[in-house]
């Protein structure tokens, strides 16, 4: 599994994550968030719908949401790299 260290852990205290299991079960992310001790991480599998309601098209997709669930923030990735500006966007 590719890692999110450290760039994760920069933005612990103004981002939850969630992590959606796409090609693996979520007890395998559930063992990453404990194995590398994240306290702002979650863990779950797609219900129902869920991938196809939310226009999800590719394993490597970040959401962002405000506090009244309206996504705000949606982007396909490729490479690590490109999440670095997601979130210093996310965090503002």
């Amino acid at each position: 599994m590719r890692t999110l260290a450290p760039i994760i852990t920069e933005y612990a205290d103004q981002i939850d994550f969630y992590l959606v299991s796409f090609n693996e079960s979520a007890g395998r992310l559930e063992s990453y968030i404990d194995d590398n001790g994240y306290s702002n991480m979650t863990a779950t599998q797609p219900v129902g719908s869920m991938l196809r309601d939310l226009k999800i098209t590719s394993q490597s997709s970040m959401i962002g949401l405000d506090a009244q669930s309206v996504i705000t923030f949606r982007k396909g990735y490729g490479g690590r790299g490109d999440y670095a500006g997601a979130y210093r966007q996310l965090a503002q």
